[in-house]
């Protein structure tokens, strides 16, 4: 098994120990590509108290970054890998017909995964709310030619139960309500979460490209019919 040194801050003479790795990190939390990256150097700051820094062997990311080691109960010298950062969570992808509808959607709800993916869950939550109302109008001005001045200044439940399909209405609604319990102080559904009000989320997305599908389809195939 490899030995790696690492050097010992807690010692004023900074002496080198070596210790051995059961593992490497399975993937770089910057780029989260999947590969072992490369071991660079190690220090310990505290007894059993090891960071390693790695670097990532993607050509295209090349960055580096720390691993928390934690001891290994079966031997004193060997350390297993813990948490890596700083992490950058993969970043969530939807189909062409949302990203073009509403380009500010994506970027928020992102935003929001990424704080969630810190720990951040109160902000993170806002920030769902705020990347639905951003699809909802979005989709009402360019989809269903609402007039844009009217949708931005209306409250979100009034776009919802007003001009939405039956379909959308139910699910946006409900994510909705989930939505403002993030925002609000008295929380009403206290048997939901943020990942109930995620799941919603992406279940308006379902509906809302769905409908853009059927249009698109309608209007492409009556217009070669006549």
């Amino acid at each position: 098994m490899i030995k790696y040194p690492c050097e010992d801050l807690t010692s004023n003479k900074r002496d080198i120990e070596y210790f051995t790795l059961e593992n490497k990190p399975e993937k770089c939390p910057l780029c989260n590509s999947i590969q072992e990256p490369s071991f660079v150097s190690a220090y310990i700051l505290e007894t059993n108290r090891i960071e390693a820094i790695f670097k990532c062997n993607k050509r295209s990311c090349n960055h580096l970054f720390i691993n928390l080691l934690s001891k290994n109960s079966i031997s004193y010298y060997s350390y297993r890998v813990g948490l890596s950062y700083p992490m950058r969570p993969e970043k969530v992808q939807f189909n062409a017909d949302i990203t073009q509808t509403s380009p500010l959607f994506v970027d928020i709800y992102n935003q929001a995964n990424a704080a969630e993916s810190s720990g951040l869950n109160h902000i993170a939550g806002m920030g769902y709310r705020k990347s639905l109302e951003f699809l909802i109008k979005d989709y009402l001005i360019k989809h269903r030619g609402e007039d844009d001045q009217t949708i931005k200044a209306a409250f979100l439940g009034k776009c919802i139960k007003l001009y939405l399909s039956e379909n959308i209405k139910q699910v946006a609604e409900r994510a909705s309500w989930l939505g403002n319990d993030e925002t609000h102080y008295h929380r009403v559904w206290e048997d939901r979460d943020i990942q109930d009000l995620k799941k919603l989320i992406n279940l308006t997305v379902y509906w809302i490209s769905s409908e853009i599908q059927t249009e698109k389809y309608i209007t492409e195939m009556d217009s070669r019919k006549k």
